[in-house]
């Protein structure tokens, strides 16, 4: 099946199970690229652990009635802002510290290897996570609930000790 096929058959089936927004209320999420330092690993270790990671989100909002809380969630690690903090805003910014056991491990055998200095020294992992965004609205008719995500993406770079630091690590 195409891909248009595909995605109009979804839009459909989303259609007929996905009650529909009051109109004029909506929620939509974007996240910067995170960016983090890795030091070169062993060949044979194809996986990349990586560390804590900051994901900067923003979620603009927007309630047919009075924004009741908005919550933006990656893996485990989630935040909710109240009432008072997004009543007459547009928009709401955070960042989201994920601790490395909530994020899955990269695959690379051609990236900042301790051994081949001709391996890449950067790496761009698109949909190592994924951003939800869920907006509570409250209105006439009563409390509607909106969500949203994003795919998060990673830019890895490899920090190759200069051969002044070894020396200079060596001297010590």
């Amino acid at each position: 099946m195409n891909t248009n096929r595909a995605s109009i058959l979804a839009l459909l089936i989303a259609t007929a199970y996905v009650p529909t927004a009051v109109a004029g209320e909506s929620v939509v999420i974007a996240a910067k690229e995170a960016a983090i330092v890795v030091t070169p690993r062993s060949a044979n270790l194809p996986l990349i652990e990586l560390p804590a990671l900051e994901f900067d989100l923003r979620a603009a909002i927007r309630c047919a009635g009075t924004p009741a809380s908005l919550t933006l969630s990656v893996a485990d690690t989630f935040t909710t802002l109240g009432q008072d903090a997004i009543t007459d805003k547009r928009a709401a910014n955070v960042i989201l510290t994920v601790p490395a056991p909530q994020l899955s491990l990269a695959a690379s055998r051609s990236f900042c290897l301790e051994d081949d200095l001709a391996s890449a020294d950067e790496l761009l992992v698109p949909g190592l996570a994924t951003a939800h965004a869920s907006l509570r609205c409250n209105n006439e008719n009563g409390v509607t609930v909106h969500f949203a995500s994003a795919s998060l993406q990673v830019r890895l770079r490899c920090h190759r000790p200069s051969a002044e630091d070894q020396e200079s690590s060596s001297d010590r």
